[in-house]
């Protein structure tokens, strides 16, 4: 079963952080409640955020944020464990209680422990420099900057849900026509139907301004903003040209099959899921034919991923639709625990985010 606060707001505790005008926490129509703006403070070089408090929250709790520029948790404690002690926490932290993407501009954290306890949950985050993704390095020309949450208590786990997803056809997709994305989609929903996600075709478009090659940083993820259409419960699906993961400081290039801008990557900037249809070579500028059934395997994958799932490094499955190469999977599942993690951000994905 899954372990849910109590039902009234989550009770806050701020140390040296502006709360709201009146000092009272504000709660929106949904199950949001905001925690207030706060600033890095100066003890810390001005790189870690104030503690935040969460008063009975150590049993699991949704926490949205905006940040200016780029943000990690730095902090995760309660009475009993410590998740994350510093500023490393990212997808591919092996030594970490609980990993964090990265957060660009805005983003999800969803903090689940494995049993439920008792007392208050303590959060930090530090500012992290979009281009490396390493702790930034403040200096007197660095303008101030600040970070915004809101939180609220996990939603119950229901045992199925329906996910909406709509098609972007590019010039390169495979996909383009009904009976394709039919195909697709159907492929896909096998693959899903196990773990209680049922995914169903919202709507599918054309989107003639997809360019050749689309350039993805974690830090950065301008260059797909425009190619989603932002809708609360709906997963946007684009089927671009080439997909490369680009390091703006190593300058080195990944070809990717697919990706999204985060983990979650709900109500991220340029939340969406994207597949590659195009080989990145200039010579190679016409559609890859790709097997619908490998294509399926992308997309539950990366449907994972915007659905709170890292790679199996936290995994004793070895062999799930999660490793990072699902074509080469042998017995292409979900494992149970990660269609647990599914459907709570599912259960997340069907309600409002915050009204900012």
């Amino acid at each position: 079963m899954m372990r849910v606060l109590g039902a009234v707001a989550l009770s806050l505790a701020l140390t040296g952080c502006d709360v709201t005008s009146d000092g009272e926490a504000l709660t929106d129509a949904s199950a949001w409640t905001y925690i207030g703006e706060l600033a890095y403070a100066p003890q810390d070089d001005e790189l870690l955020t104030a503690a935040v408090e969460l008063a009975d929250a150590a049993q699991g709790f949704a926490l949205f944020a905006e940040v200016d520029g780029c943000a990690q948790v730095a902090r995760l404690e309660d009475d009993t464990s410590t998740w994350v002690s510093a500023l490393e926490s990212g997808p591919s932290c092996a030594a970490c209680e609980e990993r964090f993407s990265v957060i660009a501009g805005a983003g999800l954290l969803v903090h689940l422990p494995p049993e439920p306890r008792a007392g208050p949950a303590r959060l930090r985050l530090g500012k992290i420099d979009c281009e490396t993704l390493t702790r930034a390095r403040p200096s007197a020309d660095t303008p101030a900057s600040s970070v915004r949450l809101w939180v609220r208590e996990l939603p119950t786990l229901p045992r199925e849900l329906v996910v909406p997803l709509r098609f972007h056809h590019g010039r390169f997709s495979p996909r383009a026509s009904d009976a394709e994305s039919e195909a697709l989609l159907a492929e896909a929903a096998a693959l899903l139907a196990p773990t209680g996600i049922r995914v169903v075709l919202d709507g599918s478009s054309t989107d003639d301004t997809l360019p050749d090659s689309i350039p993805w940083f974690e830090g950065d993820p301008s260059a797909l903003e425009p190619h989603v259409e932002p809708e609360d419960g709906v997963v946007d699906v684009v089927f671009a040209g080439c997909l490369e993961h680009v390091h703006p400081e190593l300058g080195t290039h990944t070809l990717l099959d697919g990706l999204v801008p985060r983990i979650p990557a709900q109500a991220a900037p340029g939340a969406g899921i994207f597949l590659r249809g195009r080989a990145c070579t200039a010579a190679s500028l016409g559609p890859i034919s790709v097997p619908v059934e490998s294509q399926a395997r992308v997309l539950a994958h990366e449907l994972g991923h915007y659905l709170g799932l890292y790679h199996r490094l936290e995994d004793t499955d070895a062999d799930t639709l999660m490793a990072p190469n699902p074509a080469l999977v042998a017995n292409p599942v979900f494992s149970p625990a990660q269609a647990e993690r599914m459907r709570l951000h599912a259960a997340l994905l069907s309600e409002p985010m915050p009204d900012r």
